[in-house]
């Protein structure tokens, strides 16, 4: 059986409604014949699915939304107190976005090999601000029930 090609034009980039910004992220899709819904994906899998000209882009947009998300939990930082509970899937869903990112840009990694030295330099400082922010919205949580801790 002849194995499927996927042309650049098979990936995008869903962003949440607006209303669900805070407790939702951005996800990568596969699209799925001519539907407009899909499958979701990490941009790791985006990159190996995809020829190495498009990946510059495919960093860049992922990066963008990254960005997006670290004025969004500014925003949330600023305005709720320490532990507050608005600031627990804002944390995580940063930490695991930037994380993604971080995956494709180690050094051996598709998006390693695919990106300039400004585009790399400036991943890895938005990477670095959102670790900051995560730890910020995750700092004096009750994240994890007792019972869980062995509590």
């Amino acid at each position: 059986m002849p194995t499927l090609k996927r042309t650049y034009a098979e990936h995008d980039l869903w962003f949440p409604e607006p209303d669900e910004a805070l407790t939702r992220a951005p996800t990568w899709l596969r699209r799925i014949g001519k539907a407009a819904d899909g499958q979701a994906v990490t941009l790791a899998m985006v990159l190996e699915q995809e020829p190495a000209s498009g990946h510059e882009d495919r960093i860049g947009e992922h990066r963008q939304a990254l960005e997006a998300m670290i004025e969004l939990s500014e925003a949330v930082l600023g305005s709720t107190p320490i532990g507050a509970t608005a600031r627990g899937p804002v944390g995580f869903n940063l930490l695991a976005f930037a994380g993604e990112l971080a995956s494709v840009l180690r050094f051996g990694e598709p998006g390693s090999r695919s990106i300039d030295l400004p585009l790399r330099r400036a991943c890895l400082e938005s990477i670095a601000a959102a670790m900051l922010n995560a730890a910020g919205c995750l700092v004096g949580g009750d994240w994890i029930p007792l019972r869980a801790a062995g509590g």
